[in-house]
């Protein structure tokens, strides 16, 4: 299975070249040779991402030709999509990512992920919704709710079912007479 920074990598120039690749196609509709041009384009990243193992650099030459291309017709373009904060570009890769990795998984490892996905959603929502509960103990359930989740994020089943035992220990500890939420 692909590490995760090539997992993440991939999934970088995957974002960028569909959101570019959209605007491009919407810029190009009624023109067959550009839309030939783009299609080339997109096939061809689209292949060398898919190759085993990914060739990222041909991947991110033909994205950078559609960057060119873009800035060269439409820098001025009202609609053209501007790079995203680094932030929003990190929750979008991280989204690819996601989708990257868990299609690389074994039919098995994934319904297991889906299994414990939605029992830490149910234990999490019971959690939270248990009368009294203490402010301190509401933030470690939301705490290694998260670690469960990144786990599963990162396919580590067996991790994320850990967290989930992990967060039902911690969530039954008793409150204390100060509550500060």
């Amino acid at each position: 299975m692909a590490g995760l920074y090539e997992v993440w990598q991939r999934a970088e120039v995957s974002r960028r070249l569909d959101v570019l690749s959209g605007f491009i196609a919407m810029c190009v509709a009624g023109d067959d040779s550009a839309r030939d041009r783009l299609a080339r384009l997109v096939a061809d990243a689209g292949a060398a991402l898919s190759a085993s193992p990914p060739d990222l650099t041909a991947a991110a030459d033909r994205l950078d030709e559609l960057v060119r291309w873009a800035d060269t017709e439409w820098a001025d373009h009202p609609y053209r999509p501007a790079e995203a904060r680094p932030d929003e570009a990190d929750r979008q890769t991280r989204d690819y990512a996601k989708d990257l990795r868990h299609a690389a998984l074994p039919t098995h490892v994934r319904d297991e992920m889906g299994r414990i996905e939605l029992s830490l959603e149910v234990r999490f929502l019971a959690l939270c919704r248990r009368p009294g509960l203490d402010c301190r103990i509401r933030q470690d359930v939301y705490y290694v709710a998260g670690r469960a989740a990144m786990a599963l994020d990162l396919g580590y089943w067996e991790v994320a079912e850990q967290e989930v035992r992990r967060m039902e220990q911690v969530g039954s500890v008793e409150p204390q007479q100060s509550r500060c939420c």
